[in-house]
């Protein structure tokens, strides 16, 4: 309607308008500490993530160091390898696991080359070829691991095998590797021997080398067993001499087998 040539707004409408008019203030004011509380949840929530996850490290992967000792607690006694030089390594891992890392010739230059690692500790159990293929990657050797369905005999009885190319300088050559695990005596055994090239391996040369790993003055029974009952079974054609059928150095106390613990 008009009142003096002027459109006047029904009182009913003005009212509407004024109602939402507050409404939309009333909401801001309200709104406006309940974003503020969403966001601050929010900025909490990421500080107190931060916090865990300062409080939780990443776990680090264990490492390795060398060991200066005088004792160690196994030996290599290999005639037929040792020209090519021999080097023994003792470490501990920051987990609490030993190795002792015999090694005749390199792994990467063109001769024939051999090496023994044995642990002791706790181990996940694997497959051997798995197993050896950490082994190698953790002494940075690059090797292509196959497994090998034939088991070595050896004085310690059947050990897993696994066909191995190492990289070298002059070209890879060719490995045989075999492992034997005691998990209740945590101990475990990796060796291979190695051509000069990629001619297959002789299996009787890795028995016999097997036979030529023992331990020496070992304190821990369980393992002291596991090589007084191995050398009792020493094969007769290893040995090199005309006494081989008599183990050398074994004697009988109590009918427990004696532990040798000299070179032959």
């Amino acid at each position: 309607m008009r009142l003096g040539g002027r459109a006047t707004v029904p009182m009913r409408e003005r009212m509407s308008v004024r109602t939402v008019a507050l409404a939309v203030v009333f909401g801001a004011i309200v709104g406006l500490p309940i974003a503020a509380l969403s966001l601050a949840a929010r900025a909490g929530g990421q500080h107190a993530t931060e916090l865990r996850e300062a409080a939780d490290p990443v776990e680090a992967a264990p490492v390795w160091r060398a060991v200066a000792t005088r004792h160690a607690g196994f030996d290599v006694d290999a005639p037929r390898w040792r020209p090519l030089g021999q080097r023994m390594t003792v470490l501990r891992r920051s987990d609490g696991l030993s190795r002792e890392h015999f090694q005749f010739g390199e792994a990467s230059d063109g001769r024939r080359h051999a090496a023994v690692v044995v642990d002791r500790g706790e181990l996940d159990p694997a497959s051997a070829a798995d197993e050896l293929s950490a082994l190698f990657s953790d002494l940075g050797l690059t090797a292509r691991v196959s497994a090998n369905p034939l088991p070595l005999e050896t004085k310690f009885g059947a050990a897993a095998t696994a066909d191995v190319m190492l990289a070298g300088d002059d070209g890879a050559k060719a490995c045989l590797a075999f492992l034997v695990r005691a998990p209740d005596a945590g101990l475990r055994i990796a060796a291979w021997t190695c051509n000069a090239g990629p001619e297959i391996v002789s299996r009787a040369e890795a028995t016999c080398f097997a036979d030529r790993i023992f331990a020496v003055g070992l304190r821990d029974p369980a393992v002291a067993s596991i090589f007084a009952r191995a050398e009792l079974r020493r094969q007769e054609a290893c040995s090199g001499t005309p006494t081989a059928a008599a183990p050398a150095g074994m004697t009988e106390r109590g009918g427990r087998p004696a532990l040798r613990t000299n070179r032959l």
